[in-house]
């Protein structure tokens, strides 16, 4: 019986404390919660006009026009300072306006209860989080004063301060003066795209057409596709931005790569338009790093432009770094990248390509390295070439694509020995060419270049690859980045006398072409 009657005064304490437990949680909730009774039949427009203490932020609603849009049926969140909060708010500038107003509006509803954490896509793409602090909330670095206050198409929550603004890259960019060139090229590609299917559709007009209420835009730039998505905010990029006065002086020093010959005036604004182009294609191309994936970055930078950088420190060298919500900006006075490992890096023309190459008086071969004792063949795929008859030196001619103007070039040809096959072979022998380099000379015609090495020839290695130098320091006079037309080409010659191939073989085994920038 004891037993008993202890488990029943047990059990009475339980129910009691759940029941004022319950009781507790009724006041909180009704407290914190939305009631549909509270629910307005008024718009968040409606409402927020009829406040009197929000007199600044419903002008600045009126006028980015969004007035109207919270005064439609979609959904929105809305955080509005009072007018002590936006003393100094300038509704003159539109931009600044649209800036503000859509740093505090979200799409959907957004309820403050408790225990919450929630992080919030502002209109803006910024995001922020809305969470519950002790017995209040908070909404990014600003404290919630009034809450779900409830219309018809939304909620409204009332702050008591302006929520800082914090710019991703692509926002900054446009803002500092220093970087105007930088921005106006960039901002130059901008093309704006409307979303339908997340616009407000409202009346339809007299010609039948839907005017939208709200009409949503995103910005296409096809500079998002080759430097990286500075306008996205959950991507984090470090960019190297050049002030205007280092814009000027590494376009008059690259330019210098980029010249291409023009005779009319037609062929003038054709060079110039192109030489521009590229000439500003290649200073940006690798000013822009992500953040993520980099293995080691005080040893080595990957550009989003897929090249590297080593030691890479020396590109921030005095740089003035700006924070953005997206990553960091770097003003430089000067873009310090090598050539070298950015815009001017070696040429490769591999001999197994079929494209731009022709040969007479030849039977040519594709052959394969792998499995031979020969190793660091360039793809593993060389070419032989043999003569049609035993009487004849055999040629092949490959065209040199992408050249640049003043830019000293070490030419090189790369030939395998006998060994790379995979056959064994007895006494192999050497070979011995020539070469002819064509180019457009200074009146743009085609003009050519001899390498015999005095007369001798130049003679491969019948044991091991050969990287035999056919002339170093070249500079072409005119750049073909980018023409469909190659006019750079080097001809390879066999050069063995009738009284030599018992010593030389004419048969030719070609790795590849390199063009490698000097230093």
């Amino acid at each position: 019986m004891k037993s008993m009657k202890k488990t029943g005064f047990f059990l009475t304490i339980l129910l009691t404390g759940l029941l004022l437990s319950a009781c507790e949680s009724e006041v909180w909730n009704d407290h914190y919660s939305i009631n549909k009774e509270q629910v307005s039949e008024l718009t968040l427009w409606e409402i927020i006009r009829q406040q009197p203490t929000l007199s600044k932020f419903t002008a600045a609603l009126e006028k980015t026009g969004y007035d109207k849009i919270l005064n439609a049926s979609q959904m929105y969140t809305v955080w509005a300072p009072d007018d002590a909060a936006l003393a100094s708010l300038d509704l003159d500038n539109a931009g600044l306006t649209k800036e503000f107003v859509e740093n505090h509006v979200s799409r959907y509803s957004y309820t403050a209860s408790p225990g919450m954490q929630i992080r919030v896509t502002l209109l803006n793409s910024k995001s922020i989080v809305f969470k519950s602090e002790g017995s209040g909330f908070t909404f990014g670095s600003t404290t919630v004063k009034q809450f779900n206050t409830m219309a018809r198409n939304g909620i409204l929550h009332t702050v008591g301060s302006q929520l800082p603004f914090f710019s991703n890259i692509w926002e900054y960019l446009e803002k500092d003066p220093r970087l105007d060139s930088l921005s106006t090229y960039l901002y130059s590609f901008n093309k704006i795209i409307f979303d339908e299917l997340r616009s407000i559709p409202g009346d339809v007009n007299e010609e039948g057409k839907t005017v939208y209420l709200d009409s949503v835009t995103y910005n296409d730039n096809q500079m998002f596709r080759l430097l990286g998505k500075l306008n996205v905010e959950d991507s984090t990029y470090h960019i190297l931005a050049p002030t205007n006065a280092a814009w000027i002086k590494s376009y008059s020093t690259v330019k210098n790569y980029f010249r291409y010959y023009s005779k009319t005036a037609e062929e003038k604004y054709t060079a110039d338009t192109l030489q521009r182009k590229n000439t500003i294609r290649a200073m940006l191309q690798d000013i822009v790093f992500s953040a993520n994936g980099q293995a080691s970055p005080q040893d080595s930078l990957i550009s989003t432009g897929r090249n590297t950088f080593y030691q890479p420190a020396y590109l921030f060298d005095g740089a003035t770094e700006v924070l953005a919500s997206n990553g960091k900006v770097f003003i430089v006075d000067e873009l310090k990248h090598k050539h070298w490992e950015s815009w001017n890096q070696p040429i490769v023309v591999e001999a197994e390509q079929m494209n731009g190459r022709e040969f007479v008086l030849s039977n040519l071969y594709t052959r394969s390295s792998t499995g031979s004792p020969v190793e660091g063949v360039s793809n593993e795929r060389f070419i032989e070439l043999t003569p049609t008859t035993s009487a004849v030196n055999p040629n092949i001619t490959f065209e040199i694509p992408n050249t640049l103007s003043g830019s000293p070039y070490n030419v090189y040809a790369v030939f395998v020995p006998p060994a790379a096959k995979g056959n064994a072979v007895a006494n192999p022998k050497a070979s011995k060419v020539t070469f002819q380099l064509y180019f457009a000379g200074e009146n743009g015609a085609t003009t050519s270049r001899t390498y015999n090495n005095n007369n001798q020839g130049f003679v491969t290695s019948p044991d091991s690859i050969s990287k035999i130098l056919v002339t170093s320091d070249f500079v072409f006079p005119y750049s073909s980045y980018g023409l469909d037309k190659t006019v750079v080409k080097l001809k390879i010659n066999s050069n063995v006398a009738q009284n030599q191939t018992t010593q030389y073989t004419r048969e030719l085994l070609i790795d590849c072409i390199i063009l490698e920038p000097a230093r």
